[in-house]
């Protein structure tokens, strides 16, 4: 069984990033969550086994007028997350509606 450690993806007092200039009542709901295996690629990058599991933890931050600020995407590597964030542009948000 893997160690502890290698299992946590934040440390328990850790409070969630929230995206630069955020406005009053920006909330973040984790939308998803799952554990796979690393693909070939991410071992390539990271130099890991593709035997070793990893974490996905994805998150969208909403403003108070559930406008999307950021969606991120973080990986878990044994302890070592790597976050892929995206915020949309003003076009992005005048599509939504």
């Amino acid at each position: 069984m893997a160690e502890q450690d290698e299992m946590d993806w934040t440390h328990p007092n850790a409070t969630p990033e929230l995206p630069p200039n955020a406005p009053p009542g920006t909330v973040r709901v984790a939308t998803g969550t799952m554990a796979r295996f690393v693909n070939a690629q991410e071992a390539q990058d990271f130099g890991i086994s593709t035997e070793r599991p990893c974490l996905v933890i994805e998150q969208v931050f909403y403003d108070a007028e559930d406008d999307v600020l950021q969606h991120t995407v973080t990986v878990n590597y044994s302890g070592h997350p790597h976050a892929i964030r995206y915020q949309p542009t003003p076009e992005d948000l005048a599509q939504r509606e």
